[in-house]
């Protein structure tokens, strides 16, 4: 068996959610002074690759610590939505399901593979801004259909589910709402209504499926594939999020 890396690499250098505060790291001890080696880490759980727990969007949703390694772990399909995913597009449910390399079984996992993770902060091709503030995100009748089908977990290579104008970027930088209706020719709220804003991570929250979000390492490996799919974030009673590392299980005879 072969084993796929989905996960973006952590270092104190990289971007944060631009609502949130930058990490820090500081040395304890260290092998010169100490002969040892040891951390203080002051973050967020919403930096790189992460799960956010229902919690997070749900009171009464499911926290880390009740999220089983079961529900982690299983079958899915990375779609590849490359074709159809540029600048700020909003795809639609008819896309996802003519992109999928088979049909979305009932208990699956789904990952919605833009290309996005080009732009992240790994990449030779960075751009900080086109990547939490200009990527596309789904209808949300593509999340509608994906709580439908009882999904697992939900996957994107984007900072976020949702489209990044239906989240707080839309009220932190007017010039690219200007930008944005600049380039459909029509006000943002007739595209992208204020009744959308966080509606995907809502809509999963209440039904209790994760999300995880900022996928990255070799994802495009399985792109237009299914494969067994696993994430392992902290088992945190009462956390809403985590850090999380996220793998891709390849059969040697399949590939």
């Amino acid at each position: 068996m072969k084993v796929i890396d989905l996960t973006q690499p952590w270092g104190d250098r990289m971007p944060t959610w631009p609502q949130f505060e930058s990490i820090e790291v500081t040395d304890i001890t260290t092998h010169q002074r100490d002969r040892k080696s040891t951390m203080l880490v002051k973050t967020n759980m919403h930096t790189g690759t992460h799960i956010d727990a229902p919690s997070h969007y749900c009171e009464t949703g499911k926290h880390l610590g009740d999220i089983s390694i079961e529900e982690l772990v299983g079958t899915g399909l990375v779609i590849d939505l490359r074709p159809v995913t540029d600048r700020w597009s909003l795809y639609r449910l008819d896309q996802v399901l003519a992109h999928a390399p088979e049909p979305i079984r009932e208990g699956d996992i789904v990952i919605l593979y833009t290309g996005w993770e080009r732009y992240n902060w790994t990449q030779k091709t960075r751009d900080d801004v086109t990547y939490f503030d200009r990527h596309p995100g789904p209808h949300p009748e593509v999340v509608d259909y994906l709580v439908g089908k009882k999904i697992k977990w939900l996957g994107t290579d984007l900072a976020s589910t949702d489209h990044s104008l239906c989240t707080r970027v839309r009220l932190m930088r007017p010039d690219l709402v200007g930008e944005y209706e600049a380039m459909v020719g029509q006000p943002v709220e007739e595209v992208l209504p204020t009744k959308w804003f966080d509606y995907n991570h809502y809509r999963t929250a209440r039904s209790n499926i994760p999300l995880l979000e900022n996928l990255g390492g070799d994802v495009a490996v399985v792109a237009g594939r299914r494969v067994t799919l696993g994430a392992f974030p902290w088992r945190w009673v009462g956390g809403e999020a985590s850090i999380c590392r996220v793998v891709a299980f390849l059969d040697e005879e399949r590939r």
